[in-house]
């Protein structure tokens, strides 16, 4: 297991290739890209990843842990096996990812817009999600519990496959999306 700690790679690109059973930790990685790069079985804690655009890369048995991604965007990435924990990805843009067996809580999600992405037994507890789009995904054992949907739109969503437990719901907006009807949403405040 190696550590990397207390290092500021903001601006700069990451040197290696792959990561592997490797603890990132209090670590700056802000305003670059990471392109193309394998993180298996790393730990990310206290990492700021803010402005920075990260593509097709894997994170595989990863967790995340008290970590920045404001306006961080993912694009052709795969994830794994990955938990996240007290994070907050405010205004990001998740596109064209693939998320299996991902488990995600007590984090913010909000203003960020998740785009023709995968999920397949993926987890979402007690997060911030106000005012997200959610935008063509492909839904496959997905839930989310506890959570604050507060004005997030669905555009062009099939949620057949998409399971809400106790989320505030309140003024979600429904465009050319089906499978809602059998969600635990208030359709009185829902927007068509």
């Amino acid at each position: 297991m190696s550590l990397i700690q207390n290092k500021n790679f903001n601006h700069s690109i990451l040197s290696q290739e792959k990561y592997e059973e490797t603890t990132f930790k209090d670590v700056f990685i802000k305003f670059t890209k990471i392109n193309n790069i394998i993180f298996f079985d790393c730990n990310f804690v206290n990492v700021d990843f803010g402005s920075t655009d990260i593509i097709g890369c894997e994170f595989i048995d990863c967790n995340f842990s008290n970590c920045e991604l404001f306006h961080t965007n993912f694009k052709d990435n795969i994830f794994k096996n990955v938990n996240g924990s007290n994070f907050d990805l405010r205004s990001g843009i998740l596109s064209n990812n693939n998320f299996y067996n991902c488990n995600f809580f007590n984090s913010c999600f909000r203003g960020s817009k998740f785009i023709n992405n995968k999920f397949k037994s993926f987890l979402v507890n007690n997060c911030d999600m106000k005012n997200i789009i959610f935008e063509r995904n492909n839904y496959e054992e997905t839930t989310f519990k506890f959570s604050n949907l507060f004005k997030t739109e669905f555009k062009n969503e099939n949620l057949k496959k998409f399971n809400l437990k106790d989320c505030n719901t309140f003024l979600c907006s429904i465009e050319g999306t089906t499978g809602y009807e059998i969600l635990d949403i208030d359709k009185y405040s829902i927007i068509n």
